[in-house]
């Protein structure tokens, strides 16, 4: 029980107090921001939960053992690309082999999910922090998981703009970025950061 309190624990902090998609970034692709639909966004972002759930699996192991090598920043990126790697690899081949259906579903989404699953940046947060295995593989899915509710804030918000007075130079793209930039500081001002005076 102890464990799964520590699992839901991180899931949750990684949902709500980190907030990767806005705070990092929505990623490599632009397809993440111009979503045709929320099966897409959803899609995106099972894919991305997958990917990060799956690779924090041998990035925790990772940690583990290379936290006390005195170059563990000179290696560190390195060893998590390759388990990123390994994960999309063992992916593939589940899907392709077992489960064609899916595979031909999340096939565009898949790619983009794992290299942002490599640039996200929550396994560099599990290092510094030293979680666990529980606590890292909780954090992954919590990441994951506020991954797709960004995206289909996302998806909903260009929805709303594209029957909303918006003047014609902003319209499209650029509204969508500055709404993204107002929610994001709304959303780093609620987990209680301040901004520089």
């Amino acid at each position: 029980m102890q464990y799964f309190m520590m699992y839901m624990t991180m899931a949750i902090t990684a949902i709500a107090a980190e907030n990767a998609a806005f705070t990092r970034g929505l990623g490599l692709s632009k397809s993440t921001l111009l979503l045709n639909s929320r099966w897409e966004g959803i899609i995106y972002g099972a894919a991305m939960t997958w990917m990060l759930v799956l690779s924090s699996l041998p990035v925790s192991l990772v940690n583990y053992y290379v936290r006390d090598i005195t170059f563990v920043r000179a290696i560190r990126a390195p060893l998590y690309l390759t388990c990123v790697l390994i994960s999309y690899i063992a992916t593939y081949f589940l899907m392709v082999r077992f489960f064609p259906k899916l595979y031909h579903i999340a096939a565009a989404a898949l790619p983009v999910s794992t290299f942002n699953t490599a640039l996200f940046g929550a396994f560099y947060v599990s290092s510094l922090h030293r979680f666990t295995f529980f606590e890292t593989t909780g954090y992954a899915l919590g990441t994951g998981l506020g991954y797709t509710l960004a995206l289909l804030i996302i998806y909903y918000a260009r929805k709303r703009l594209a029957i909303s007075p918006v003047p014609r130079a902003f319209r499209g793209l650029p509204v969508l970025l500055v709404y993204i930039g107002l929610l994001s500081l709304a959303i780093y001002g609620l987990i209680g950061h301040g901004l520089p005076i």
